[in-house]
């Protein structure tokens, strides 16, 4: 099966990751021939999809489906039309992304359909996270430890209007993917999302110490979220638990990045082989499966011979990755690695037990610091 990818940053990364472990063929295409996905695809188009290149729709037209893989607006447009012309398969749900990608369009979802989530400013108590509502992850995420400081910060601010301002919950973060169509919704293994100082996401662990109940009531949430916004594909629901309940920090009906290798290693599922069977298919074919492993996948910099993790923000002008096996004695390794000995890199890592894999991410640091 061949599948075309719109966009080789850190999703399409993913996405053309997640294609070669199932065996698919993936044909990258972007306008910039230095994006980090651009190492890791069977072949890579250069090409302006807005301006309808001849060469992309060729290539588009050459796959089995098209899954966009990036948040940028115009070509978001650019795919679902040359998709829909063309009748194309299309992996990508345009109605219900609009919703999710507005923190206010999917927060007011919450609210009248009753779901847990952190209460916006000036209710709840500080501290709070101020955040721009049409940005995913922790783009543009400010923190604030008074209600002083977010209405210093409101009364700078040139859109306050276009900030979303929410109480700030402690608490680990989880996350899981929902992939069907409306009345046919699986879920997959849930992920423990680990954050920098920055509120970026430097690590992702599979599985989580959730209790089986809190796992079920997980599972069925997502797909609560998932009927409401009619998903047709794939989306990914974060929350955080502060202690009384799961609280719904975002949803995002695109395919995530970091996540879903995650959840590869551990359970043996592929996100990426379900979304094809429903695009493809219309219908599951595999059943579902759990290998119980643990997995880790994180960030690593080596800058001047320091060592250092941070969220996905420094993988974000990589150049096109490497894969590589038994790096410093990581699994797996996707590398953008400098002629002086420098990289950045993402590290893939699983074991049969919590305990083996720290063992393993210990050494692998040791090896990564030690390099001449």
């Amino acid at each position: 099966m061949k599948v075309a990818i719109i966009g080789g940053k850190l999703q399409g990364t993913e996405a053309v990751y997640l294609a070669s472990a199932c065996g698919f063929e993936s044909i990258l295409i972007d306008s910039n021939p230095n994006v980090p996905a651009a190492g890791l695809a069977d072949r890579s188009i250069c090409g302006d999809i807005t301006a309808s290149d001849e060469a992309v729709i060729a290539a588009m037209m050459e796959a089995d489906f098209v899954l966009p893989a990036n948040e940028n607006d115009r070509v978001l447009e650019a795919v679902c039309r040359i998709c829909e012309e063309k009748g194309l398969p299309l992996a990508f749900d345009k109605a219900a992304y609009e919703i999710t990608k507005s923190k206010k369009k999917s927060d007011r979802l919450f609210l009248e359909n009753g779901i847990p989530a952190p209460r916006y400013y000036p209710k709840g108590k500080a501290p709070y996270i101020m955040k721009p509502s049409g940005e995913s992850g922790s783009a543009g995420v400010t923190y604030a430890r008074s209600k002083e400081e977010v209405e210093a910060f409101l009364a700078k601010c040139t859109d306050p209007e276009n900030w979303i301002v929410q109480e700030y919950l402690e608490g680990p973060s989880y996350s899981i993917e929902v992939i069907g169509i409306p009345g046919n919704y699986r879920t997959y293994a849930v992920t423990q999302i680990h954050m920098d100082q920055f509120y970026d996401c430097c690590k992702v662990t599979c599985p989580c110490p959730i209790t089986k109940e809190q796992e079920a009531k997980f599972s069925v949430l997502g797909k609560k979220l998932a009927q409401l916004v009619k998903l047709h594909g794939i989306m990914d629901v974060e929350v955080i638990d502060d202690g009384e309940d799961f609280k719904v920090l975002e949803i995002d009906a695109r395919i995530p990045s970091q996540t879903p290798i995650a959840v590869l290693y551990a359970s043996g599922i592929n996100e990426l082989s379900e979304l094809a069977d429903i695009i493809v298919k219309g219908e599951f074919v595999s059943p579902q499966c759990d290998l119980g492993r643990f997995s880790v996948y994180e960030h690593y910099r080596r800058d001047k011979g320091a060592v250092v993790q941070e969220g996905e923000h420094m993988m974000s002008d990589a150049g096109p990755l490497e894969k590589r096996m038994d790096f410093c004695g990581s699994k797996v390794s996707l590398l953008d690695e400098k002629e002086n000995g420098d990289f950045c890199g993402i590290f893939v890592n699983w074991a049969d037990s919590k305990e083996k894999l720290e063992a393993q991410r210990e050494q692998i640091l040791r090896n990564l610091k030690t390099l001449p």
